[in-house]
């Protein structure tokens, strides 16, 4: 979307929904930090603040996205109240309502839910848009060097502490946004990812056909990362003989 200063709002929407069914991911749109800024504009100039509820649900899923990014390239975020300004009026009526309207568009175009589950909407919310985030470009040969050292361990808890704590700022800030399940689980799936990368037995897509919860961004940049770190990777501690 290199030309999305040039596009309108009702075009980005389309070009979302066509994408939508070949991506794991909504970060997986690989939108630039232009590209979201664009898309933040157009929303905001459409009066999302005062919209109505028709205009909301017409381009919820540009929301959606736009909500995923700026969890990636928003500055000063203090909470989940902030990355979906747009949604809330004065009334807490009013608010869940859009959040209800947030939530349903995920299962009516047919966007990974991961199974979360919980009573709390604004929290099933906000997790969902920090597994759709998953790891920003910027940190993901950072974030692979540091799980890398954790391939081979056997402890689950040593692995998912030693790991968590060492994650990239803004990785760390999305990752904060979930459940401790849901961190361990998105490590270890992660963790899986990666040994059969540095294993090197399937190709690209059957590794995006196994890894069906996975980025296919993350895994696209996993199989570069080994590429490069080949040589320490298999001769070093962490490659599985």
């Amino acid at each position: 979307m290199s030309n999305s200063s040039k596009i309108n709002l009702l075009q980005m929407q389309h070009y979302f929904e066509e994408q939508v069914d070949r991506i794991h991911i909504i970060s997986d749109l690989e939108l630039s930090e232009n590209d979201y800024r664009s898309l933040g504009a157009k929303l905001n100039a459409f009066s999302f603040f005062a919209g109505s509820e028709n205009d909301i649900e017409e381009y919820i899923l540009s929301i959606i996205v736009y909500s995923t990014y700026t969890l990636i390239y928003g500055q000063d975020i203090e909470d989940f109240d902030t990355v979906i300004r747009m949604l809330l009026k004065k009334s807490q009526y009013a608010e869940r309502m859009r959040l209800i309207m947030y939530r349903d568009a995920f299962y009516s175009y047919g966007i990974n839910t991961f199974e979360v589950s919980g009573d709390d909407i604004k929290q099933w919310c906000k997790e969902l848009t920090a597994l759709h985030a998953g790891i920003p470009n910027s940190e993901k040969d950072e974030f692979f060097d540091i799980m890398a050292e954790f391939l081979d361990i056997t402890d689950v808890n040593t692995f998912y502490k030693e790991a968590l704590d060492r994650l990239p700022k803004r990785t760390r800030f999305i990752f904060d946004m979930m459940e401790e399940y849901t961190i361990k689980k998105l490590l270890l799936d992660i963790r899986n990812m990666m040994n059969d990368v540095v294993d090197g037995l399937i190709g690209r897509d059957e590794l995006i056909s196994k890894h069906g919860n996975m980025s296919i961004s993350l895994i696209d940049r996993c199989i570069m990362w080994n590429e490069n770190n080949e040589h320490i990777i298999r001769f070093g501690n962490n490659y599985k003989w």
